[in-house]
């Protein structure tokens, strides 16, 4: 790999990029059309709207739209596209324009050609700047003109115009003609290349490819330290589980700055990687206390603190979760059962009954979370020792869970197991384990939950054996067919990995094998209709369950690739 000498030309393109931002040399940039561009304002004062209102109109912006609080934001940003959010830092409640934009990013409801900037006063600066890199475009201080606004959104589209190609390519989930875009710019060595760089890094980790994306962040970070590269950085060697590495690098990003609230959540994981739970409830203490209004983080600290058996903290966090989720898309029946757990645990039984009754009320048109409040008046009847009617109960959501036909969401299934082993019926909750951990067993994040839900029961051991005997299973079922494929039985092959299909529909990683079996076959034996319609059925599944895998990205452009050279349309 190049030292940092034979990386200068990185400074000279980022000195070559400030001039072409800043509009410096050479021909005069065109003018740019602000009447088509759609925007956002957020900000819950009136007198800030109405002055940004007229600000904006004075270079030509004539489509506005506003938001008074984050929540009705998310909402809009989610339900339409918007060219320009002009967000004001302080948005009330603990929460800031940072911490949005962090929460819309980690959702991808903002298209990476938006321009996201963050309004704000000379005291807040401070905060804004020194996450600039890892954040927002840009920053404007209060107060301001509407030239001034104008020359800083210039400024920032004419970058984004440049890296059009590949959000293009992002926008219609085509990750791998993304990163070719990127490798293209940056041999060309062009005034963005430190942007292609950054772009580069963040699809290989989108797509699994982690030791490309440590080697694009070491390349940066030899010429110049900078946050962003030191977060992607870091988040490579997690995945590669060179935890060492990773919390190092974490922990010197929040002593340069302790407002990067990303970093927390990624050392919690560390911890959690590692089986160090106190410790990872500690460092999601430390994230909430600075920013408490994002539902994700509150969450993960009730499932950790649950782990924990610290109730009181779980309690808390799950509140939390459920008041910050109520009016926006992350609102979860499940956040609820997750509470009921708590306070039954507790023994706060009266506490418990509530939240099951408010599941009834706020999704009251809703079947899954039907099931769920069954469960949950189940676990409530158990605890006051009414085993009569928790057993009618469980029964009853069981009904309600095969009458929707499997969709519902597999840690609502999990539930119902949980309520199973409490009222001794340990055959049909293992059956449901099962029947998750056959579509999850390479999930890191559910083979979590299931080992939670032991963990609290008390069965630690029976989880870890049940999720071990899993993964085995599907290993033998590959090595069979594996097996018959290096025999000749090309055919027998093909069966096998489609029977698995049909037993585990959503295991992304048994519908990768089956194209990849599907694919071999054709090639070897010619063009099959058939099967070449089933491999596409089942690339269509896997690209909605995970459209940035890269081994479902690999295998996509194969299967084209073998339509093609049949001349198949």
């Amino acid at each position: 790999m190049a030292d940092k000498e034979g990386l200068g030309w990185l400074e000279g393109a980022s000195a070559q990029r400030a001039s072409v931002v800043m509009g410096a040399g050479g021909p005069a940039a065109p003018e740019i059309d602000y009447s088509k561009k759609r925007f956002l304002v957020i900000d819950s004062l009136q007198e800030m709207r109405s002055a940004m209102n007229m600000t904006l109109t004075t270079f030509g912006v004539t489509k506005i739209e506003y938001a008074l609080r984050a929540t009705e934001a998310i909402g809009m940003l989610k339900r339409s596209e918007y060219d320009v959010v002009l967000c004001e830092y302080d948005l009330g409640h603990g929460y800031d324009g940072l911490h949005l934009l962090e929460e819309v990013k980690l959702r991808n409801i903002i298209k990476p050609s938006s321009i996201f900037m963050v309004v704000t006063g000379e005291r807040r600066a401070k905060l804004v700047i020194s996450a600039v890199e890892l954040a927002p475009d840009d920053y404007l201080l209060k107060p301001f003109t509407g030239e001034q606004l104008k020359q800083r959104l210039d400024r920032v589209y004419r970058k984004k115009l440049e890296l059009q190609c590949v959000d293009d390519a992002m926008v219609n989930q085509d990750y791998l003609k993304a990163l070719a875009e990127c490798n293209k710019r940056i041999a060309e060595r062009g005034p963005f290349v430190l942007d292609f760089l950054k772009l580069k890094g963040r699809l290989s980790l989108m797509i699994g490819d982690h030791s490309g994306a440590k080697a694009t962040y070491e390349s940066v970070l030899r010429v110049r330290p900078i946050p962003w590269a030191k977060m992607g950085l870091a988040k490579a060697l997690f995945h590669l589980k060179d935890y060492d590495a990773s919390r190092s690098i974490f922990e010197n990003v929040l002593a340069e700055n302790d407002r990067v609230m990303e970093a927390y959540d990624w050392l919690s994981r560390i911890h959690q990687a590692e089986h160090a739970y106190p410790e990872a409830q500690s460092v999601l203490l430390q994230a909430v206390e600075i920013s408490p209004a994002i539902v994700h983080r509150q969450k993960k600290l009730g499932e950790v603190a649950m782990r924990n058996g610290d109730f009181e903290v779980a309690e808390a966090a799950y509140q939390q979760t459920i008041s910050l989720a109520k009016y926006s898309f992350w609102r979860d029946a499940g956040d609820y059962a997750s509470l009921n757990r708590v306070q039954l645990a507790k023994g706060d039984v009266m506490a418990a009954a509530k939240t099951a009754a408010e599941v009834r009320k706020e999704f009251r048109y809703d079947q899954q979370a039907e099931v769920l409040a069954t469960v949950m008046e189940c676990q409530v009847s158990k605890v006051q020792g009414n085993d009569d009617r928790a057993n009618t109960l469980l029964d009853k959501a069981r009904t309600q869970l095969n009458a929707l036909g499997g969709r519902v969401p597999d840690n609502y299934v999990l539930e119902i197991a949980d309520a199973c082993y409490r009222l001794g019926r340990e055959e049909d909750a293992g059956s449901l384990v099962q029947q998750v951990l056959k579509n999850h067993h390479e999930n890191t994040e559910m083979l979590e939950r299931v080992s939670l839900m032991y963990d609290v029961l008390g069965r630690a051991e029976l989880g870890q054996q049940l999720i071990e005997e899993n993964a085995q299973n599907i290993v033998e079922i590959n090595n069979r067919a594996v097996r018959a494929a290096q025999a000749g039985d090309l055919d027998g092959a093909v069966e096998l990995f489609m029977q698995a299909v049909e037993e585990m529909p959503a295991n992304v990683q048994v519908a990768l094998n089956a194209v990849n079996a599907l694919l071999a076959y054709v090639a070897r034996r010619g063009w099959h209709d058939h099967y070449m319609e089933i491999a596409r059925q089942y690339l269509e599944r896997i690209r909605v369950i995970d459209p940035a895998n890269g081994k479902y990205l690999k295998l996509f452009e194969a299967y084209k690739a073998t339509r093609r050279q049949f001349k198949v349309a």
